[in-house]
């Protein structure tokens, strides 16, 4: 009954928002004052202030209160994980737009610390993602190929799906195996400018490594999401 109130509330407040009635930019009143005139309890409010949070229609701040940030929620992607296919959403869902291409050598980056590429050297990939009819980035990505794949080069001079799978078309390989960590991390000035998020603010980080059904690496990646445009949802049933 708890769940049904807070996201009957948050519906409330939602369309108080979206009506004009609480403009962009005007900060709520103290949660305190908010729950009496709602006639909810503060952990209810806090609840649903945080379901309007999520939706990127305000933003909550210690001893700063809750101020309106935007009438409609944002657009966001969503990936959600029930299986290998899943993980691998991101890149059948939206396009990496390549930035620039450069060679590395072994033991020079500390991404790849432990690795060899078995040629001396990597193929470096940096992109990012937009979601459709968004002009700001959602993510920054720096992508490294063992050497063995780096004649993929010409192959990303156009926005494409995933390095990797530039790679499975040129070389027959396929991806078999997905390991990846995520985390929350302060983001960089110059990434974050380009995603428009103020520097060090905190964005969702994916390290994530590739390997062929014969536990061959394929790809080594480093990701930065926008928190408030990207959701990673987990729904794994165990037997």
């Amino acid at each position: 009954m708890a769940e049904v109130l807070h996201r009957q509330l948050a519906e409330r407040l939602r369309g108080r928002i979206t009506s004009g009635d609480w403009p962009v930019g005007e900060r709520l009143p103290p949660e305190v004052e908010l729950a009496a005139a709602l006639e909810v309890s503060r952990s209810t409010l806090r609840q649903a202030l945080g379901e309007l949070e999520a939706a990127g229609l305000v933003q909550r701040r210690k001893r700063a209160g809750t101020t309106v940030i935007a009438r409609e929620p944002a657009q966001s992607f969503r990936m959600t994980t029930t299986g290998f296919n899943e993980v691998l959403s991101l890149s059948r869902e939206t396009a990496l737009e390549i930035t620039g291409q450069r060679h590395v050598a072994d033991g020079t980056v500390a991404l790849l610390e432990g690795l060899l590429s078995g040629t001396g050297h990597w193929l470096e990939v940096t992109g990012q993602r937009r979601i459709e009819g968004q002009a700001t980035p959602f993510n920054w990505s720096r992508i490294y190929v063992p050497g063995r794949y780096a004649g993929i080069g010409p192959g990303l001079e156009r926005p494409v799906g995933s390095v990797y799978g530039v790679i499975e078309a040129m070389f027959g390989v396929r991806v078999g195996r997905v390991n990846q960590s995520v985390t929350a991390t302060p983001c960089p000035g110059a990434i974050a400018r380009g995603m428009g998020l103020e520097p060090g603010a905190p964005v969702t980080r994916i390290i994530a490594r590739l390997y062929d059904r014969e536990d061959g690496l394929i790809e080594v990646s480093h990701a930065l999401f926008d928190p408030a445009r990207f959701q990673v949802n987990t729904d794994v049933r165990i037997s």
